[in-house]
């Protein structure tokens, strides 16, 4: 197999140029006091520390986290049951279900996001074909449904492809030994699915946290997540280092959730 190797060469430079380089700077900048990418006057310091743990931040911090919890929460209720029903139905049809949920996607998502803060503006798409004159743009109820929208199909995928491989004869088994319907799910279906819905947790969780689109546009900018102060902090040119740190900090929030994801999948059975 060594020979191959040579192979993996294109991929190595490519990460190292695009994943590992980057995250040099961003250490980097994490210690230097710097106007921009001014490394001439960049002095080292501790400051962006202490910037970074400041109560509002903080405060911004949880608001994220409660946010993406009542998504993922969200996603789960409305996910599992659909990738329940699609793993039960024929795999033709489970084909065209799973297809309906793939087109959206192959759309821009911000062109996604601003159709549904149309749908939701006092004169836009209701009020103009049905009448009903809603008002629900700039909300954190707007926030939170684009959201679910946006990521629900990350958490019914990884459930399905758990349900579609779990063993029927295991369900016979449990039948046949006289549990219902209902204590067969829970006690065969349910467990043996845990795997996916922990990835589908993963998937939909930390994009959900660490958003920044969404809120900026379902909220008019009046919502603030972790996502917008570091996007906000890139943006004006003079905060690098606390964007860079903030930025390294989810960075390894987001590692620890895949490495906890693999080990409770450590047979790949998901699409993580």
């Amino acid at each position: 197999m060594k020979r191959f190797r040579v192979l993996s060469l294109p991929y190595s430079v490519w990460m190292v140029i695009l994943v590992v380089f980057p995250l040099l700077i961003m250490v980097g900048l994490a210690f230097l006091d710097i106007q921009g990418l001014d490394f001439s006057s960049a002095t080292f310091t501790f400051a962006n520390f202490k910037a970074t743990f400041d109560q509002t931040y903080f405060e911004v911090f949880l608001r994220s986290m409660l946010y993406a919890l009542i998504t993922t929460v969200i996603c789960i209720v409305i996910g599992y049951p659909i990738a329940y029903i699609i793993s039960k139905l024929k795999p033709e049809i489970s084909f065209i279900i799973l297809l309906l949920f793939i087109l959206p996607m192959w759309t821009n998502m911000l062109l996604r996001i601003q159709s549904l803060n149309m749908l939701l503006l006092p004169e836009g798409f209701m009020k103009n074909v049905f009448g009903i004159s809603i008002n629900l743009s700039g909300s954190t109820f707007s926030v939170i449904l684009a959201m679910v929208v946006v990521y629900l199909p990350f958490m019914i995928f990884p459930i399905y492809s758990v349900l579609e491989k779990q063993d029927p004869l295991l369900i016979e088994a449990s039948q046949d030994l006289g549990a219902s319907e209902f204590k067969t799910f829970r006690k065969v279906t349910l467990p043996l699915s845990l795997k996916g819905v922990a990835s589908g947790v993963i998937m939909v969780f930390l994009p959900a946290a660490t958003s920044f689109t969404i809120p900026e546009i379902m909220s008019r900018g009046k919502l603030v997540l972790i996502g917008t102060i570091i996007e906000q902090k890139f943006k004006s040119g003079s905060n690098y280092g606390t964007g860079s740190l903030m930025s390294l900090f989810l960075i390894a929030f987001i590692f620890i959730a895949i490495f906890i994801s693999n080990k409770l999948d450590k047979e790949g059975a998901t699409l993580i």
